[in-house]
């Protein structure tokens, strides 16, 4: 059961109704994210790159363009370092593109997943050294403390662009300095979440740093950036794949980068081949065709194959280069659902089984071990786990002498901080609150499972998922209009979620239910005004029929789910977001229902 929560606000609604002439539900929207005053609303529903802060603010940033440009100017060799998933393969392609777009003599290397792991590596260093001078990790750096020593001992200069949380020490006996950052000996260290960095945003992804560090550069060198229009699509897509906060800098660059791409689909030339490859090319490109379509076809070449073959789409120009690539990459993504969808099946059979044989209920952490997932998919079979129990979720897999973790969390835990204080178990570490990458000895799995949930603190009810609604919304106001105007809250991601509102006593008048494809299509009439409205529904199809076992038997479940409502005897109620479709140049407004609970009708 998913708790639904009405938020509250002790804002004045009516006053902003006014102020700035909208709807009760647009208001009470804005004010639910926190936008309390006229000028907060204006930047909030119309953002513009010039609201960007000054990127000279972040800590080293002109260091590290001025190292750069001195590189570029005496023609030293430069070797971008990144990071096989979207961030990393869209931040190493902003920075080789402005490169060698700049006359530099640049290169990149992205480390293979299975071999060599995340982030920089003894081997790795001292292969660099032997044709480069200048290094710049972008994804990756900040927690590389002897590898960057081991560059610099072999005459590398450093830059390292992350966005990543640096280790730290705790120092108790100064309440000033209670948090001290470990950073490694770079020449410069553009990361925003250093404690010392001016920056006011320090959420950004390490694609969005990239694309300021690019911006700044040409102008260091006094150039025009003809190519800042693609380095901010590019930013815009790194930043909905690696799921960061969608708000202030990031939703000014994701908003400016979908502008881009909807208005030039061939503004690069490697990223309109794929829109052909997965069939969007004529579509209008929203959030969810990134961070559910392109990000995923990305991911599968770090993945399944080598994120080379992701980065070397993004710069090419040639047309049948392209296409060869885009391809790939989706077929790969095709192979790594079929893998993802059978590891998932089998770790979520072990846990039930698991359960039952043990008479026990899952920890508050679960720590899981499985030798037959494939470490390329350990990430996604975490999230999915993690989705299905609701829990932070380790998810284990060997790796030669050793195993590695990807590790996937809930809102009320905080991943790094829990595992940091165990570093040193780790061979290797890094990450953020909501995921995390490890890898250890074997032998150590079963005290980290001790200790994690021995320090846990998470309350019976952090481990129930919540919905938080908006307002009561009956169908009578779900109109075209409000639709309309709540879009311009968009684009929605992580922390700037999509208005949701609920509405009770719902009978629908018609339902179609595909199950091979988990879609559920309901109509209902919209009160008094006898508009018809539909709901679609995708994921609930199980979890309906199920509910529908508590006051019907399987014959009147038979009839309902094949669409004979007539005398069915319940009602709904709905959590649901407002959509426009304009499938097929039909524009409807329609409900996305997200949530449903059933009841016998009075």
């Amino acid at each position: 059961m998913t708790n639904w929560l009405l938020r509250r606000t002790d804002a004045d609604v009516h006053l902003m109704m006014k102020t700035l002439r909208v709807s009760e539900t647009m208001a009470r929207s804005l004010a639910n994210r926190g936008i309390r005053s006229k000028n907060a609303a204006i930047r909030y529903l119309a953002p513009r790159l010039d609201f960007l802060p000054d990127a000279l603010l972040m800590k080293d940033m002109d260091k590290a363009v001025d190292i750069a440009a001195r590189a570029i100017r005496s023609g030293e060799p430069i070797m971008v370092y990144g990071d096989y998933d979207a961030d990393g393969v869209m931040s190493s392609v902003i920075l080789i593109k402005t490169l060698r777009g700049l006359g530099a003599n640049a290169n990149f290397y992205i480390p293979k997943r299975k071999e060599e792991g995340y982030g920089l590596n003894l081997d790795a260093v001292r292969l660099i050294s032997q044709t480069a001078k200048l290094l710049i990790t972008c994804d990756n750096g900040i927690a590389a403390i002897n590898e960057i020593r081991e560059a610099k001992s072999l005459g590398l200069k450093v830059i390292v662009i992350d966005h990543h949380q640096p280790g730290f020490v705790k120092a108790e006996a100064d309440a000033d300095t209670a948090i001290m950052d470990i950073l490694p000996c770079a020449d410069a260290i553009v990361d925003p979440k250093q404690q010392a960095c001016a920056y006011p945003f320090k959420q950004m992804c390490a694609a969005g740093i990239c694309y300021r560090f690019s911006h700044e550069l040409y102008t260091r060198l006094d150039e025009g950036c003809a190519m800042c229009d693609e380095f901010l699509a590019l930013a815009a897509i790194a930043t909905e794949c690696d799921i960061v906060p969608l708000k202030e800098d990031n939703r000014v660059i994701v908003r400016a980068g979908l502008n881009v791409i909807n208005n030039n689909k061939e503004i690069n030339t490697g990223l309109y081949a794929l829109l052909i490859a997965k069939g969007l090319e004529k579509k209008v490109i929203s959030t969810f065709d990134i961070g559910f379509i392109i990000g995923p076809c990305i991911n599968a070449s770090g993945r399944l194959s080598q994120a080379t073959l992701a980065v070397n789409l993004f710069i090419t120009s040639d047309l049948a280069e392209s296409e060869r690539i885009a391809n790939e990459l989706a077929e790969l993504n095709e192979r790594r659902k079929v893998m993802t969808s059978k590891a998932v099946e089998r770790v979520e059979q072990k846990l039930k089984e698991q359960t039952l044989s043990e008479s026990m209920p899952l920890d508050k952490v679960l720590v899981l071990f499985d030798e037959d997932v494939d470490e390329s998919v350990a990430g996604i079979v975490a999230g999915r786990v993690k989705e299905l129990v609701y829990r932070p979720v380790l998810m284990f897999t060997p790796s030669d002498d050793l195993i590695k973790a990807s590790c996937r969390s809930i809102e009320a835990y905080n991943m790094f901080d829990a595992l940091y204080k165990h570093r040193g178990m780790f061979i290797r570490f890094g990450g953020h609150a909501m995921a995390a990458g490890l890898s250890m000895r074997p032998g150590d799995l079963a005290a980290l499972r001790k200790c994690l949930n021995d320090e846990c603190e998470l309350s019976d009810g952090d481990l129930i998922p919540s919905i938080r609604i908006d307002k009561e919304l009956n169908l009578e106001e779900a109109t075209y209009e409000l639709a309309r105007e709540l879009s311009f809250l968009a684009p929605f991601g992580n922390d700037n979620p999509q208005p949701l509102f609920g509405v009770k006593n719902l009978t629908p008048e018609s339902l179609r239910m595909i199950d091979d494809k988990r879609t559920m299509i309901f109509s209902f009439r919209a009160g008094e005004s006898n508009r018809r409205i539909k709901g679609i529904c995708f994921g609930l199809n199980d979890h309906f029929k199920e509910m529908l076992r508590e006051f019907c038997d399987e014959y009147e479940i038979m009839k309902i789910c094949g669409g004979v409502l007539r005398g069915a005897n319940f009602v709904m109620d709905c959590v649901y977001a407002l959509e426009i479709n304009d499938y097929n140049y039909n524009i409807t407004v329609q409900m996305d229902i997200k949530d449903i609970r059933l009841r016998a009708k009075e």
